[in-house]
């Protein structure tokens, strides 16, 4: 299930372009694979991170202690 996430293909042709030596390309490919890797991380972060703030919260607010 993970694999599709992962920006493989950007990282392959990242050093492909590194080892054919088209540096232009290599930048514009590696950076859009790092911005999609870091889109996925953070997805993943707010997906796991969010929900459990907002229950704590609201379990704070609906449940009074004496």
């Amino acid at each position: 299930g993970i694999f599709p996430l992962v920006p493989g293909a950007g990282i392959y042709w990242t050093v492909y372009y590194l080892v054919t030596e088209q540096l232009g390309l290599a930048v514009y490919t590696g950076y859009e694979a790092v911005k999609a890797a870091v889109a996925i991380v953070l997805g993943i972060v707010f997906v796991f991170e969010l929900p459990q703030g907002v229950f704590r919260w609201m379990a704070k607010a609906f449940v009074k202690i004496p």
